[in-house]
């Protein structure tokens, strides 16, 4: 069907050098919103339509309100939201979303914190130092012109060489000036109030492929390491050890006991420690997201409630 049209009526009025916008819009076709409205397009549709003006009339203040707006950040990116923003600058494939997202997790230049990613220091680093020396490259115009430059050479419409010949030279000599001028960045690792069993040292936060841990900062002197411990208070439902809270190579958050590989207990739901079954005395896990609820690991027990939001 075909989409609806609007007639979009903006005003400004002038008062003693002061402009006034209002704007209004109302419906003049409905088209396929006949049979199917969404609620964005409910709001849409109930947006007022403006009194019939004409230029140079004059109109009279009936009342006025002051208020003040503070500009609001962007908000940080999601795994879909930037997804979507790859999609609209036509930057990379589908099949090319998930890897970029799980590389820059694993190398720990952003950090996922409550869905959102969040920049660390590496990566405000490295963003600093790559737009200073390689403008051309950190370009969503030039990535996307390379991904339909690549699509050609795919194509045969041309050569890979060629393709090759424009692009390398001016990053060669860009590179040249890069190991000339950018220095060394030392990024200053953070102190944890967990001791070393060896030396005795203030262990510090190290990042690797795999996420964050523990590591000595006596290296090379003493090379101990440990992984980071998150307890969630809560008990396995296997063992009755600790049930920690642990990251995938891909950087999505899960839970397993303290004791793996001698106990397999993991799970994507969060175990509760403050509340047990109130059917079976077992341990009752909270399901978040689309179907959030409460229900009980038990497999021979059928408790389960919907999640409330307080």
């Amino acid at each position: 069907m075909e989409s609806a049209e609007y007639r979009i009526t903006t005003a400004e009025i002038d008062a003693k050098g002061h402009t006034f916008r209002a704007t209004g819009s109302e419906i003049t076709f409905k088209g396929y919103m006949s049979v199917y409205v969404e609620s964005a397009d409910t709001k849409e549709e109930k947006t007022k339509a403006l009194p019939k003006l004409s230029d140079k009339e004059e109109v009279l203040l009936q009342k006025s309100e002051s208020k003040q707006h503070f500009t609001q950040p962007p908000a940080r990116f999601s795994d879909a939201s930037l997804i979507r923003e790859l999609e609209e600058n036509g930057i990379g494939r589908p099949s090319t979303y998930a890897p970029t997202i799980t590389t820059i997790v694993s190398r720990g230049y952003v950090q996922r914190v409550k869905k959102q990613l969040i920049p660390t220091e590496l990566g405000n680093v490295t963003t600093d130092i790559m737009k200073q020396s390689f403008k051309d490259i950190v370009d969503v115009e030039f990535t996307a012109n390379m991904e339909q430059q690549l699509d050609d050479v795919e194509d045969g419409a041309t050569g890979y060489v060629k393709v090759l010949k424009e692009f390398y030279p001016p990053f060669e000599k860009s590179l040249e000036i890069a190991h000339e001028t950018v220095k060394k960045v030392e990024i200053k690792d953070k102190v944890s109030d967990v001791l070393c069993d060896k030396c005795g040292r203030n262990m510090v936060y190290k990042v690797s492929k795999f996420g964050k841990f523990l590591a000595c900062p006596g290296y090379p002197e003493c090379k101990n390491t440990m992984a980071i411990r998150v307890t969630t208070g809560a008990k396995c439902p296997k063992c009755g050890s600790e049930v920690l809270v642990k990251q995938s190579k891909k950087g999505k958050t899960y839970y397993g006991c303290e004791k793996w590989p001698k106990c397999d207990f993991m799970a994507w739901d969060e175990p509760l420690k403050d509340e047990k079954c109130p059917e079976c005395g077992g341990v009752l896990m909270k399901k978040t997201g689309r179907g959030a609820k409460t229900y009980c690991y038990n497999e021979n027990c059928n408790y389960e409630r919907k999640n409330t939001k307080k």
